[in-house]
């Protein structure tokens, strides 16, 4: 009998590791695969896209040389009754609340409004804001990050709230590693090759994480510093805790490769009689834009929100950049009762947009020079940012390298709004919102199908 116990115990034990060798297996299969990890993990909203599946191919419809409303002669919008029918079945179960609106950007028709009321719009609301950012700041502003001399060895760090600073040397963005190596060129030329080194993060005032974000966001948003580099993440891709502090080491260990010794880094304001030293500045708020939609970098759309809420003169903290975001949302007739900025990325789920103003605000981006720039960094389905691995099924397919648009996910809620070129050259502006979401996949689904239909319309 002992020997059989001990049979039944050890197989007993095998069983178990079985088990879980099962599981680890299967949970790596699920995260493997974007869209099944983005429907399971209680993330909000993508920030990074990874590259193209394996097989795909870029369609060759997916950079046009015009855009929507410079062809010669654009097709009229298609009858109302015909896209209404183009929209897809949605399975039972799938989301509680749906709203689509569809709108033609040429005469501000609207051609299709279902469930058209204030509801939570994740990541849409980062189209929002860039209207808000692109109308206050303009498309060419830039923002510097200086180093400058206090005394006579006191160098100090300032930020200018660049939200795509990097330590690394590299084009197109400004390096931490280039400021250091200017400013240890012209200490040398002064004669000094110590200093102490301190920090400034006051450009941006109030806390530097919202209220309403939970824990888990850290690792798809950083905290918001006016002095951050890269993104305000850690190697691990999680949100440092103290961005600016992180920041100034590696000024100091980029100072000290250049012959530079830092006896001491600390916390604080620039002097009002501090020498600039040197500077680099981030690329023009246009392309921070363009960043920012393709990849739903949540950093980066609140850190130029902060910007907005200093220009505008409503604050450098949260309730500031919002107030201000609003300001101007209103300002460019993009409000209506019952909507709410909580944030300004999409991440709070006290957000409420309605689908009508983010079809509105498309047709502005359409048809207003001085918004048409973020027409760039809209993803593009199939193809590009968070896009990627969308319209991937065979009803959906017709949308690739067709449809433009921003996408927004939280837990249980998905939404997309952009535009697209029909069959016959009829531009649209859309919006398609679900919330009390169930099935994500199924969800997100039902609004590629709804999309794509539209974009085969030659009616």
């Amino acid at each position: 009998m002992p020997r059989l116990g001990g049979t039944v115990a050890r197989l007993g034990r095998t069983a178990v590791l079985i088990v879980l060798a099962v599981i680890v297996l299967g949970a790596a299969v699920l995260l493997a695969v974007p869209q099944w990890r983005d429907a399971v993990l209680p993330s909000s909203t993508v920030t990074l896209s990874a590259g193209p599946p394996a097989g795909w191919r870029q369609p060759s419809t997916a950079a046009p040389a015009q855009l929507p409303l410079e062809a010669a002669e654009p097709a009229p919008a298609p009858a109302a009754s015909e896209l209404k029918k183009a929209i897809a079945d949605l399975p039972a179960g799938t989301a509680g609340r749906t709203g689509v609106v569809v709108v033609d950007p040429q005469t501000g028709r609207t051609l299709v409004s279902s469930g058209d009321r204030p509801m939570i719009p994740a990541s849409t609301m980062k189209l929002l804001t860039s209207v808000a950012v692109l109308d206050t700041l303009g498309a060419d502003r830039t923002f510097a990050t200086s180093a400058l001399l206090a005394g006579r060895s006191t160098v100090v760090l300032r930020g200018g709230g660049d939200p795509l600073l990097t330590d690394a040397r590299t084009t197109g963005r400004a390096s931490l590693a280039d400021l250091a190596a200017k400013t240890a060129a012209a200490l040398k030329r002064a004669g000094t090759d110590t200093v102490t080194l301190g920090y400034d993060a006051t450009l941006f005032t109030g806390a530097s994480w919202h209220p309403r974000w939970t824990e888990n966001y850290q690792w798809s948003v950083g905290r918001i510093s006016a002095l951050s580099v890269d993104g305000g993440t850690d190697t691990n891709g999680k949100a440092r805790r103290d961005p600016a502090a992180a920041a100034a080491k590696r000024f100091a260990a980029r100072l000290e490769k250049a012959g530079i010794g830092v006896t001491s880094t600390r916390s604080m304001r620039t002097p009002s009689d501090a020498d600039e030293l040197a500077f680099v500045s981030s690329p023009p708020v246009q392309q921070l834009i363009e960043h920012t939609l393709r990849y739903s970098d949540n950093t980066a759309i609140e850190t130029l929100a902060r910007h907005t809420g200093v220009a505008a003169h409503d604050g450098a903290d949260f309730a500031g950049a919002e107030q201000a975001v609003r300001t101007a949302l209103k300002r460019l007739g993009l409000w209506r009762s019952g909507m709410r900025n909580d944030d300004s990325s999409g991440l709070s789920r006290e957000n409420r947009v309605s689908p009508g103003v983010l079809a509105k605000a498309m047709r502005l981006v359409l048809t207003q020079d001085g918004l048409r720039s973020l027409i760039v960094g809209l993803p593009v389905g199939g193809v590009t940012g968070t896009l990627y691995d969308r319209f991937d099924d065979a009803r959906e397919r017709a949308g690739r390298g067709v449809v433009r648009a921003k996408t927004g996910s939280l837990r249980d809620v998905s939404t997309l709004a952009g535009y697209l070129i029909t069959a016959d050259g009829s531009p649209l502006a859309f919006a398609v919102m679900a919330n009390e979401v169930t099935r994500p996949l199924a969800t997100r689904d039902w609004i590629d199908t709804t999309v794509a239909a539209w974009s085969t319309c030659g009616c």
